[in-house]
């Protein structure tokens, strides 16, 4: 049995891998993106994104760090903008470690992963990571719908961007090896629910006409996917809102 759960739990990933793509929002230096590449072709990952890149891919520098994921370069996408780059994107993640007061929609990696598994399966997800010197801007960033930062045990918390790479795809990956077939099924069924939940904040006048609730419901998700619940108490929470919404 926990034969099988692995394999389904492959499955998912490589699906989940095959519609993600890591975006280098005008990269500085060849031997980073080819670093990035290594780290891509690690963890399954072979969607590689360039918004008006200043490295040189085709360089020395490049090719050495890519080690045996040369192909990754060869067959990178190249754009003249951020928008263009995202334009068939469903959910684009954007990496910072400014914590703004305007920056409030934040996962940890750990439950950004958990998050992007619980994607319908025709989604495509992107994860943006900025130039070297300044990582993204507040421009690049109102193009992201989910922020994502790791957290260091530093006061000098700016990561090399191939290191924040290997952690983000990293953080994926494991949590498919970590976690059943079983639970990845229950978090899109919780997807529902939160779906369900939107629905009646809405109704009750909680979430105001004309809103953006994508901060209530992130936190809600967030919360919810804490207690692991099971498909009948996710069930059983789904016929407390329907008697709500009959009363109501």
């Amino acid at each position: 049995m926990a034969q099988s759960n692995e394999s389904t739990g492959g499955v998912a990933f490589r699906a989940l891998a095959a519609r993600t793509c890591v975006v280098l929002v005008e990269p500085l230096y060849g031997g980073n993106v080819g670093a990035v590449a290594r780290s891509m072709n690690n963890f399954g990952f072979s969607q590689l994104r360039l918004v008006t890149p200043r490295a040189d891919i085709d360089g020395d520098e490049a090719r050495r760090m890519a080690m045996y994921s040369g192909g990754l370069l060869d067959s990178a996408q190249i754009y003249e903008s951020l928008e263009a780059a995202l334009d068939d994107i469903d959910i684009a993640v954007g990496t910072t470690r400014r914590m703004g007061r305007k920056r409030s929609r934040f996962f940890r990696p750990c439950a950004m992963a958990e998050a992007l598994a619980g994607l319908a399966c025709e989604k495509n997800a992107a994860v943006l990571f900025g130039p070297e010197d300044a990582g993204l801007s507040n421009k690049h960033l109102e193009y992201c719908d989910w922020l994502v930062t790791i957290d260091t045990f530093s006061d000098f918390d700016s990561l090399n961007i191939a290191h924040s790479v290997t952690v983000i795809l990293y953080e994926i990956s494991r949590y498919f090896r970590v976690t059943s077939a079983c639970e990845i099924k229950e978090s899109k069924h919780l997807d529902g629910l939160c779906v369900h939940i939107g629905k009646m904040l809405k109704s009750s006048g909680f979430i105001e006409e004309g809103a953006d609730p994508k901060r209530v419901m992130l936190g809600l998700r967030r919360m919810l996917s804490r207690g692991r619940w099971s498909r009948s108490e996710i069930d059983l929470f789904h016929a407390v809102l329907n008697s709500f919404e009959k009363k109501m």
